[in-house]
Formats: C-alpha cells, sequence, structure tokens
C-alpha cells in the first residue's frame, strides 16, 4: 500500500451548494454527501469563482482564476504544456484517471468518423479530445459536452470513437469507475476523478428517483412559483438524490476494498450552481447571485480528516488544488493563486481569506444578457461591475435572497468594495476589466435585439439597455 493516500474527486455540474440535508434543504434527502460531511469537513461558504462550465474547470485544475488562467473562456482548451492538478501530482508519484465531462478540449473539427457518418445520433459537441488538451490526465474515459443523460457516449482511452453508454449517464459512469477501482493494482496511488453531468441542464431522472408532488416542494421568496418551475425542480432534486446514491456506492466500495479502504481521500464538489427557478430564470447560471456560485465542498480522508461536519471559512474552487496538495504534505508551486485549507481540515487554523474573487470571464454570449462582470463576496456583502458599467450591492445578512439591489443607495460601502475588488483583480494579474471599472465610458443605449427573443436572465439589462424591434 503506498505511504500516500488515493485521491478521488466526484464532482458534479450546475449543484447549488444550499440542494443537500445537512445544508439545510428540506427537500431532498442525501445521506451519503451529510455523512461524508458529518465524516469529514463540509464548506458550507464554498464559492465557484467563475460560474459556468469551462472556466470554473479551468479554475479546478490550475489553481488560477479564469481571468489569469489557462482556460479563460466558454470552449477554451486546457492548453497541451500548461500545469494541472494532474501533472503536479504525477511529479508526487501518482497515477491519474478521468472519467466523464471535461469540457476543456473542444476543437470544432475533432470529430471522429462514426460521427461525421451518424450526426444526429449525438449531441452538439460530441468532439473527441485531443490527448494534448486533457490536462495531463493519464487514462481516459471522457468527453467533453453530453447534455443527454439517456443518451450518453464517451471515448475510451486512445479510442478513435466514442463508445455509447447504456444506463443513465451517472450510473454508467459510476460503474465504469468502480471497476477501474477494483482492476487498478499499481503501485503508484491514484488520482481518479468521477465528472458527471447531472444535475445540468437537460433535466432528465430515471423513474425511481421521482418521489416528489411538485405542490409539496417548500421554495424561497424568489422562486418564480408555477408549475411547470415546481415539475423542474422535483427533476432537478431527483437527480440529485441519484447523484447520492451513487456518491454512496463509491464509499462503499472504497471502504470495503483492501487497496483503498483508510487510504483514500475523497471529495465531492461542483463546477458552479443554478438558479432552478429562483429569480425567475432556470437552466441558467453565470450571475453572482448564491444560487449560482455556492456550491458544495466535502472532503473525506478517515484517519487524516477529523469528524468536523460544517465549516464556515469561505472557501473557493481556486483554493481545490493546493488544498489537495497540502493534504498531502506538499507546498503548491508559485504560479498556484488559491490557498491551501488542509490546516483547517486537519482540524488547525487558517488564515482563511474574508472576501472571495468572484467573475463571469468570456462568457459564451447565447444572448445579449449574457454579461462577463468582476465581484467579490465577503460573509456580509456581495458587489459586482458589469461590462455595461451596471453595478450589484447586496447585504447578505439582511437581505439573503438578494432583492435589493443598494449599489445606487449604500454608496460609501459600494465606493469600498469596488476598490476592494480592483486590489484582487491587480492581484490576480486582470488583464483589463480593471480599466473598464475605473476608466468605462458611457455606453450606448438603447441596443435593438433581433433575435425576436426577450432576455430571459438578470443580467443588469434593465430597462431602456436592451429593446426589441416592437418597443420602438
Amino acid at each position: 500500500m503506498s505511504s500516500r493516500p488515493h485521491i478521488i474527486y466526484i464532482l458534479s455540474d450546475e449543484h447549488n451548494g444550499n440542494a443537500m440535508g445537512h445544508t439545510g434543504d428540506a427537500n431532498v434527502r442525501t445521506p451519503n454527501m451529510d455523512r461524508l460531511a458529518a465524516e469529514g469537513g463540509s464548506f458550507t461558504n464554498a464559492y465557484s469563482n467563475c460560474p459556468i462550465c469551462t472556466p470554473s474547470r479551468g479554475t479546478i485544475f490550475s489553481g488560477r482564476h479564469a481571468h489569469a488562467g489557462p482556460v479563460q473562456f466558454f470552449f477554451d482548451v486546457f492548453p497541451p504544456t500548461a500545469p494541472s492538478t494532474a501533472t503536479m501530482l504525477r511529479e508526487e508519484g501518482y497515477h491519474t484517471a478521468y472519467f466523464g465531462k471535461w469540457h476543456c478540449g473542444v476543437v470544432n473539427n475533432q470529430n471522429p468518423p462514426d460521427v461525421r457518418e451518424n450526426p444526429d445520433d449525438f449531441t452538439r459537441w460530441p468532439m473527441r479530445t485531443p490527448e494534448y488538451h486533457r490536462g495531463g490526465f493519464q487514462d481516459w474515459y471522457g468527453f467533453e459536452v453530453n447534455n443527454a443523460p439517456f443518451q450518453g457516449f464517451y471515448y475510451h482511452e486512445g479510442e478513435e470513437n466514442p463508445r455509447r453508454m447504456e444506463k443513465y449517464q451517472t450510473d454508467e459512469l459510476t460503474d465504469l469507475a468502480l471497476a477501474y477501482l477494483d482492476a487498478y493494482d499499481r503501485d503508484e496511488p491514484l488520482f481518479l476523478v468521477l465528472s458527471v453531468e447531472p444535475p445540468h441542464f437537460p433535466l432528465e431522472a430515471p423513474d425511481e428517483y421521482k418521489r416528489w408532488d411538485p405542490d409539496d416542494l417548500a421554495t424561497r421568496p424568489t422562486f418564480a412559483d408555477s408549475p411547470r418551475m415546481r415539475e423542474q425542480l422535483a427533476t432537478y432534486y431527483a437527480m440529485i438524490e441519484n447523484l447520492d446514491h451513487n456518491i454512496g456506492r463509491v464509499m462503499s466500495a472504497i471502504r470495503e476494498s483492501s487497496s483503498f479502504a483508510g487510504n483514500t481521500a475523497t471529495v465531492y464538489f461542483s463546477d458552479h450552481g443554478d438558479f432552478m427557478g429562483h429569480h425567475g430564470v432556470i437552466n441558467r447560471k453565470e450571475n453572482p447571485h448564491q444560487e449560482s456560485v455556492r456550491i458544495p465542498a466535502i472532503f473525506h480522508w478517515p484517519g487524516a480528516i477529523p469528524a468536523q461536519g460544517s465549516r464556515s471559512e469561505m472557501f473557493s474552487l481556486v483554493d481545490m488544488a493546493p488544498t489537495t496538495l497540502g493534504m498531502l504534505g506538499v507546498e503548491a508551486p508559485e504560479h498556484v493563486q488559491g490557498m491551501d485549507f488542509s490546516p483547517a481540515l486537519r482540524g488547525g487554523d487558517v488564515s482563511a481569506p474574508d472576501a472571495v474573487l468572484l467573475e463571469m470571464c468570456g462568457n459564451p454570449r447565447w444572448g445579449l444578457d449574457f454579461l462577463d462582470w468582476r465581484g467579490l463576496v465577503t460573509e456580509r456583502w456581495k458587489y459586482a461591475y458589469f461590462e455595461t458599467g451596471h453595478e450589484l450591492l447586496f447585504d447578505l445578512d439582511a437581505d439573503p435572497h438578494e432583492e435589493t439591489n443598494l449599489a445606487e443607495t449604500d454608496t460609501e460601502t459600494r465606493d469600498h468594495l469596488r476598490a476592494r475588488l480592483l486590489s484582487l483583480l491587480r492581484e490576480t494579474r486582470e488583464p483589463y476589466f480593471d480599466v473598464l471599472i475605473e476608466h468605462g465610458v458611457q455606453m450606448a443605449t438603447p441596443v435593438l435585439d433581433v433575435s425576436g427573443a426577450r432576455p430571459g436572465g438578470i443580467a443588469p439589462t434593465w430597462d431602456g439597455t436592451i429593446v426589441s424591434p416592437g418597443d420602438r
């Protein structure tokens, strides 16, 4: 048995950090997530620094903020020579394996023969991930994007064409990972990532997990209540409960394995959240509100991380890589921007930051209300500056549901947090947004939206900013 622990990341997509039993959501049962938290440590103030898939995943696996990292925009790729969690652990003697969604390696012409000949059999982004865009992972059972939990596919090691999944995605990827763990006989400790899309949209779950009467769901004041919204929220919870079941399968396999029992650190987290009907938005993130940026972050390592339950420090995904290295007693390289929280997980003290840098960097521009922004969150305050010059300021103590924007009324706090944000951006090598904040010009309005759709998000494209042809 290796003297260093095996490390398993279980990474989901769009799981809001409030939607677990131990974080207070009465609608959902997550006994396995709750057990991991009770036996280890759960950061209940954990944040996604950039709440959209590709840049967030770049932050996770580089330890750098998206604006200064290897993956800076939606559908950017992990550069071939960029250091990653995988390469840093390989330097420490680890073998690495990746299962599931990657979303950091889309090259538009990398459709293999089976995809080119049968394009209608695949979803929108069926590309094979080139080997040098896989972030240094050695064994590969991954894909870029499925967005079809019952019609999944993945690329097996070096094979040219994808393999079909026969089961619901979370179930089948867990099957693949468990088979790999069962067969693992290398001398090196293992770093394995199990990355599942659910509860990311489309909202689909196995029938046996659909146990709710949508009318019985408890909702928060900002929920846009309707029968359809409630049905979708119920399915979201069903996807989470299926995920929780599969986390339990992984943990049972570890406990029953002579190779992994007592010698495995497991981390469960998500790349970002989802509004899931709150503030009138569903199947969206990319804004600074809590539903979008709050995530689970649970660390479990018997014998090394004492049972402590919930922790209140402000942890964020930029801290994942240095904390993983810190659990091994390895200091993070100087290019890593995040903080090592392993002393806190071991039961000690840590000088945690009093603010977390948030941002939307390189958003996909699906519509005019997809905007880039920079922001920060403290225990009490949330501040964001959008590329349009709009600002948001929320008092999370007095207004936990973020219903009242104070940017125009509490100007003293706004200006203080704006200055603090500028300082954080300079510390983290912001290339341009500081210029917008300090020297931005008045934007031209109104903007004519010719798409035929109404703005559907909550970016601050307020009255007078975007108009449709019929409004003129």
